[in-house]
């Protein structure tokens, strides 16, 4: 497990949201609030804000305090209304609160209304799932992808931070991508807005011309997605062998990984990319500016969609997932793998499989179900194993021998006929370069 380097740095990140009064905080203390709107099931928001409390701590903050508040009815002021805020508010003060995240999408006034009353910062989902791309964004061209969401949600919020945004510092809200920083002014902020979409049309060139000479090539294409903290990171090592960021934390991967992946005993190799996690209510900035990210997934010959088994609501998972695939306007055919059996118990795995019988279930962390995985990515790409009998010249065999497994060799007359066994999409590809002569019936 590698030890990320701007863990250490992370008072080099630029503050974007954070108040004067937490410049100097190391560790924010955060009040958590999450919120029952009409006909939400509030089973569904305890489960949104356990997952909340996991980002505040992938963030780096301390969440001391959780709150679950019903509303009848949005106040366009403060989302909560006047009683429950004024509560909340106490409480903040009470507990010396730094940061107060709302399970919610707050309007830029909204925002700025909470945090004149509670007087430290305030932060919703959107801008936490933000805070922690921005922690976690290590290559040129996720950093430049953060930076630009960051801009766009940070546009209409410039009002009421002012001069804040020109310090330095850590804690919820404050990280953007490294050195870049956004001004107050408007105009700035709209300039850098086009340049950094200037950038993402770059990137997204550069990946449509590796993808094309991919395609020329013929090299398949395999693609990781799944909810966050699913094991994604931990199945690329094990299938592949190589040492990504792996970490028990929200949104670990940010950066698209791309590593080799050797099938069939090595007579094959195929590309497999490891992608940005997804995550319920992902805002809709990020998908727009991680879309040359997700265009991989887009591209792939094949999904290994990972869903963490001992999630308490996988269904949800996964229901969550194919929104956001639907949205890039992913059609590639999936092969569901439900990782982390070691951690659920007999009747839970059972009635997964009842469930889902055509998934795949694996523990990546102890490699158990790997081989499975590579059997079926075999035979979606080259299709089944498969016996035949051809009649070939004899100067074609070492061809037959390189790419399929010979049983038998008899000779017939001036040619051969071997008893091979091969993958079923390479008997059309032997035929088309005139390698087989016919099949024996």
């Amino acid at each position: 497990m590698i030890d990320r380097d701007n863990k250490q740095n992370q008072s080099s990140k630029r503050l974007l949201t954070v108040s004067d009064r937490d410049i100097f905080v190391d560790v924010q203390k955060a009040l958590l609030v999450g919120l029952i709107t009409a006909k939400q099931i509030r089973a569904d928001r305890e489960d949104s804000l356990k997952e909340i409390k996991s980002l505040v701590s992938t963030a780096g903050s301390n969440p001391v305090i959780q709150q679950m508040r019903r509303v009848e009815k949005i106040d366009p002021k403060t989302f909560i209304g006047k009683g429950a805020c004024s509560e909340l508010v106490d409480m903040s003060k009470a507990n010396d609160i730094d940061v107060v995240i709302f399970d919610c999408e707050l309007s830029p006034g909204q925002q700025r209304n909470l945090r004149s009353l509670f007087e430290c910062d305030v932060v919703d989902r959107t801008g936490l799932i933000l805070d922690i791309f921005a922690l976690h964004a290590n290559s040129r061209e996720a950093r430049v992808q953060v930076e630009l969401a960051l801009a766009k949600y940070l546009k209409p919020r410039l009002a009421g931070i002012g001069r804040s945004l020109n310090q330095q510092g850590g804690g919820i809200g404050t990280r953007g991508p490294g050195e870049a920083k956004l001004e107050t002014d408007l105009r700035l902020i709209e300039k850098q807005i086009t340049r950094l979409q200037k950038s993402i049309r770059k990137i997204e060139k550069q990946r449509k011309i590796q993808s094309s000479s991919r395609k020329r090539n013929k090299v398949p294409m395999v693609s990781i997605v799944g909810y966050t903290n699913a094991g994604k990171s931990t199945l690329l090592k094990s299938l592949t062998g190589s040492d990504p960021y792996i970490a028990n934390e929200l949104f670990a991967t940010v950066d698209a990984l791309q590593r080799e992946l050797i099938l069939d005993d090595g007579d094959k190799k195929i590309i497999i990319s490891d992608t940005v996690g997804f995550i319920q209510n992902l805002p809709t900035t990020l998908i727009e500016s991680f879309k040359s990210t997700l265009e991989v997934a887009k591209d792939s010959d094949l999904l290994l969609h990972v869903v963490d088994s001992a999630s308490a609501f996988p269904e949800k998972h996964i229901k969550t997932v194919h929104e956001i695939l639907e949205q890039i306007e992913t059609t590639s055919k999936e092969i569901i793998v439900f990782n982390k059996i070691d951690k659920i118990d007999p009747f839970t795995l059972a009635s997964l499989k009842e469930k889902y019988p055509q998934a795949l279930f694996v523990s990546a962390i102890n490699k158990s179900g790997t081989e499975e995985i590579l059997k079926k990515v075999s035979n979606f790409i080259y299709g089944e194993l498969v016996i035949k009998k051809v009649t070939i010249a004899p100067s074609k065999l070492d061809f037959l021998v390189k790419n399929s497994e010979i049983l038998s060799v008899a000779n017939k007359g001036s040619e051969l006929v071997v008893e091979i066994q091969l993958r079923e999409n390479l008997i059309s590809v032997l035929k088309s370069s005139n390698i087989l002569v016919e099949e024996v019936k």
